[in-house]
Parts: C-alpha cells; sequence; structure tokens
C-alpha cells in the first residue's frame, strides 16, 4: 500500500512535473506564437508600407518611364533632325566642297591667266627692249658714217656731235663702241692718226715703249736707223716729232727694248747695240747670228736665233745654247720661257735652263706671241692670220678671224688687243665684247679651266658680237707696241711709217666731250637720228 502510496505519489509528482514541463512548452509556444503574431503584423505592417512604398515607386517609375518615353521620343525626334541636319550638313559640306574645287580651279586658271599676261607682257616688253636697242646700234653706225661724211664737207660742229653721239648709243645700249665707223669718226674728232716716217725708210721692224714716259718709244730699222719718236700736241693736234740715236746700214735690226734708260737694239747678224737717249753707243758682239727677238727674263736679256739662244748680262753673253730646231717665236710667261717652232712643235724652258717638249698649244706655226701679266693671257698669232687667246689653263678661249696672212705683231692693253701681219692691216679687238656660251666674260673666261654651263639671263639683251676696227696702212704691219700711257699703241710698217694710234674708244669720247661745241638742232636730229628716238644734248 505504501508502496502504491509512493508510486501514486511519485506518479502524481512525476505527471505534475510533467504538466508543468508540458505547460511552459506551452507557455513558451504562445509566447513564441504572440511574438511571431507581433512580428508578423509587424512585417504586415512593414510590407504593407514596402507596398505602399512600392506602389508609389511604381507610381513614380511610371511618370519616369512615361517622361522617358517622351525623352526617348524627343531623343528619337531630335536624332531624326541632327540625321536630317546632318544629311543637309553633308550635302551643304559637298557643294560647299565642290564650289571650293570650282572656285580653286578658276582661281588657279586666273593665276595662270595672270602669269600668261605676265609673261607676255615682259615678252612684250623685251622685245620692245630689244627693239630700241637694235634700232639704237643701227642708227649709232648710221650717225658715224654721216660724222664722217659731215666731217668731208667741212662741218666739223656736226661731225663732232655725230661721232659722240654715236658713241653714247653704243656704249648704252651694249653695242660694240669698236665698231670701225664709230671709232674712227672718234678719232677724227680728236685729231686724227699721228704718223711720222723715219728718215732713211727703212722697214720699222720693232718698236719699244719708253717706262716712265707716256707718248714715247724708240724704233729700229732694217736699215739700221734707231729713233726716239715722242708725241705731243701741236696747233691743236698732236705730232711726233724723233731724235735719230744711230743710223748704221750695215745693221739690220730686228727687235729693240727699254731697259732702265738703256736701248738694246738687236742686229740679224749682230751685235747687240746698247745705247742711251743721247746717242752714245757700245757694240757687244754674238756667238751666233739670225737674230730676231729680246726678250727680258728676270734680270737677263734672252737673246734668240731662229737656232740658238744667249743671255746677256752685266756686259757679257754666254755661251750660246744650240736648239735642235728652227723657232718661229718665242715670248716669257711668268718666268716660262714658250719656245714655238717652224715646224709647229713648241717647248717650255723653265728659269734653270732646262726644257721639255710640250703639246702645241694651238695646231698651227705660230709667227706672233704676246703674254700680258695683268690679265694673264697668252695671246697667239698664226700664220693663217687667226690669234688664239689662250688662258692660264692652256684652254684656247676663242678664235679671232683677224689677218688674211701672217699675224707678225700682238700686243694688249686689257682688254683691248691689237694685231698687226703682212695684210698691212692692223686690228683692235675689244675683248669685252666676247660673247661665250657659258655666260661669262672674257675676263672671267680667263679664270676659268673649263667650259661651264650657260649662267647668263635669257631676258638679258647681250652685248654686241665682237668686230673689230681695222686700219690698213702702206706697207706690212710688223710691229705693235702699247705705249706707257696704257690706252695708246705704236704701230709700224715695212714702208718705215709709224702711227700712234689711240685704242680707248671711252678715252677719246672724253676728250671729244670735253670740246664738243655744240649740240644738234632739232632738225638735225630728225635729219640725222630720225624721231624713232627721243631728242637728246650732249653738251
Amino acid at each position: 500500500m505504501v508502496v502504491l502510496a509512493a508510486v501514486a505519489v511519485a506518479a502524481y509528482y512525476m505527471g505534475r512535473r510533467q504538466s508543468r514541463s508540458e505547460l511552459a512548452v506551452l507557455q513558451e509556444e504562445m509566447d513564441r506564437l504572440m511574438a511571431a503574431e507581433k512580428d508578423a503584423a509587424i512585417v504586415k505592417r512593414v510590407s504593407q508600407q514596402m507596398e505602399d512604398i512600392a506602389y508609389q515607386q511604381k507610381a513614380i517609375s511610371d511618370q519616369q518611364r512615361d517622361r522617358a518615353e517622351e525623352q526617348s521620343i524627343l531623343a528619337t525626334q531630335s536624332a531624326e533632325r541632327a540625321e536630317m541636319e546632318r544629311l543637309a550638313a553633308r550635302d551643304a559640306e559637298q557643294k560647299a566642297n565642290t564650289a571650293a574645287e570650282v572656285a580653286q580651279k578658276e582661281r588657279a586658271n586666273a593665276e595662270r591667266q595672270q602669269e600668261i599676261a605676265s609673261e607676255q607682257r615682259d615678252e612684250a616688253t623685251h622685245a620692245k627692249n630689244v627693239a630700241d636697242t637694235l634700232n639704237r646700234r643701227t642708227q649709232a653706225r648710221s650717225m658715224a658714217v654721216s660724222s664722217q661724211v659731215r666731217r668731208e664737207a667741212n662741218e666739223p660742229d656736226v661731225a663732232d656731235a655725230l661721232a659722240y653721239a654715236s658713241w653714247y648709243f653704243l656704249k648704252n645700249n651694249r653695242g660694240n663702241q669698236y665698231f670701225a665707223e664709230t671709232f674712227k669718226s672718234l678719232a677724227l674728232a680728236t685729231g686724227g692718226i699721228p704718223r711720222y716716217r723715219v728718215q732713211e725708210n727703212g722697214a720699222v721692224n720693232a718698236i719699244a715703249s719708253v717706262p716712265g714716259s707716256p707718248e714715247q718709244c724708240v724704233v729700229v730699222t732694217n736699215y739700221g736707223e734707231v729713233e726716239w719718236l715722242r708725241a705731243m700736241m701741236s696747233d691743236g693736234s698732236k705730232q711726233i716729232s724723233s731724235q735719230p740715236l744711230l743710223f748704221n746700214p750695215t745693221y739690220d735690226f730686228r727687235d729693240v727694248r727699254v731697259i732702265d734708260g738703256n736701248i738694246y737694239a738687236l742686229s740679224l747678224k749682230g751685235p747687240l747695240c746698247i745705247l742711251d737717249f743721247t746717242g752714245k753707243m757700245e757694240t757687244v758682239a754674238l756667238p751666233e747670228d739670225d737674230y730676231f727677238k729680246l726678250v727680258p727674263s728676270g734680270d737677263r736679256l734672252l737673246l734668240a736665233g731662229r737656232k740658238s739662244l744667249c743671255w746677256y748680262a752685266g756686259g757679257t753673253v754666254s755661251e750660246g745654247v744650240t736648239l735642235d730646231k728652227t723657232l718661229s717665236t718665242l715670248v716669257d710667261r711668268d718666268g716660262t720661257l714658250c719656245l714655238f717652232y717652224a715646224d709647229g712643235s713648241y717647248a717650255e724652258m723653265n728659269a734653270s735652263g732646262q726644257m721639255e717638249e710640250k703639246k702645241p698649244l694651238v695646231p698651227y706655226v705660230v709667227t706672233a706671241a704676246y703674254y700680258d701679266q695683268n690679265s694673264g693671257c697668252l695671246l697667239l698669232g698664226v700664220e693663217d692670220g687667226t690669234v688664239y687667246p689662250v688662258n692660264r689653263y692652256n684652254r684656247v678661249m676663242e678664235t679671232l678671224a683677224a689677218h688674211k696672212s701672217r699675224c707678225m705683231s700682238i700686243t694688249m692693253l686689257d682688254p683691248v688687243v691689237v694685231t698687226g701681219g703682212y695684210d698691212k692691216k692692223a686690228f683692235i679687238w675689244n675683248m669685252d665684247n666676247l660673247l661665250y656660251d657659258s655666260g661669262l666674260s672674257f675676263r672671267q673666261e680667263l679664270q676659268t679651266k673649263s667650259v661651264g654651263k650657260r649662267v647668263s639671263n635669257s631676258n638679258e639683251i647681250p652685248t654686241e658680237w665682237l668686230v673689230p676696227v681695222d686700219y690698213a696702212f702702206d706697207g706690212w704691219t710688223l710691229a705693235v707696241c702699247a705705249d706707257d700711257d696704257g690706252k695708246s699703241v705704236w704701230v709700224g710698217t715695212s714702208a718705215g711709217n709709224v702711227m700712234l694710234l689711240n685704242s680707248s674708244a671711252d678715252d677719246m669720247a672724253q676728250q671729244l666731250h670735253k670740246k664738243l661745241n655744240r649740240n644738234l638742232t632739232q632738225q638735225e636730229w630728225i635729219r640725222y637720228v630720225g624721231v624713232s628716238i627721243p631728242y637728246m644734248t650732249f653738251k
């Protein structure tokens, strides 16, 4: 019983504890459910709020979508307008480019037309300048002839004015001032050509100028004459006076030099005669004969025979050097002796006497040679009368068709060359009138080793081509010699005549300008010059 009671009690208490436990569990479940209900209510409210917010956002989104759609429509419309504007802009650009191309072509065409017009204008101007220049040159020649005619008609004032106008037009129109008639009219207007005849009428084989004494020279003849000539003004014209220093018919003088106040005259068969200007003389015997040339060489004097050479210095003559060939002429070229032989060959001898045969400078027999130290020009005259200027590089620069027979003598007063020959003529060449394909002047060509390309301006009116002044005399022109004044040339002939030529056209023109008495009248201008050239005065 007790056990049962204990069991019953125990069961009671166990049931009670279980009930309490279940009640606690139920209470906890209820609390949880109530909490969950509360949370659900909260969630519901939050959800309701969220739903409200979502509906609000949906409304806003709908509004934004509507606005976006509106913006999209607007953007599409703007894009369509932009595309249309772009297409319009592209069309406008294409039209602008096309218009620009057309404008560019039109501008280029206009510029080309302008260039053509400018070229045509320049060509027309050039053609007019050429025509005017040629007209003035032609008129200058006509005036020169008229000057000489008027002088023969005893109208010196008109003749002088025409002579000066002729020179002036040639000078200022790049013409040849050495046109024969113009040059001769200037010579006549300034007193003509002084002449002198040696006393014994011997052939004047050589002339030497007197250093430091302008318009003075010494002449020697084949008849043993040595005369000292001086030119001076007398009665308004230039006259030549003479002082005979020697006459000995046994001497056949072939060359003469004036050095340090002494006159050295070389006879064909010897001797060498040394004179002063009072006529006092001494002679020096020579080892050979057939002498024809004196060449100053340093402090010595070279005496050249046809087949031998010897030197004179300090009163004595060196032993002769025999040559294998016959000399035709020779010249000293800056210390090198140039030997030209009668067979056309050529050799050079240096200062120490060493000789070397060289290739001929020209393929002809050289009969006259002259070297101008100032310009470096070597002038060679040959047996057919042609003259060849050779520059410092041994290049033949030009062919001067001078004499019709052998050239006998040459001299140079830079840039004027004077030649004499067996055709009884003397030619005066102004080398500045030489025209070269290179476009260079004669002076420039002297310094040029090889022929260059043309550099001149095609629109430039060229200088008139070189035509020499020619003077005819009564005998072979055997000797020409530059005077110490640098502008005059002594000329000697086989007939015994000696002339003093002024080789400078500019110098004669200056002299003439000072003595002009009057200008041409308007009527004279029209008569002798014409109406195409405006009237001018020169006095």
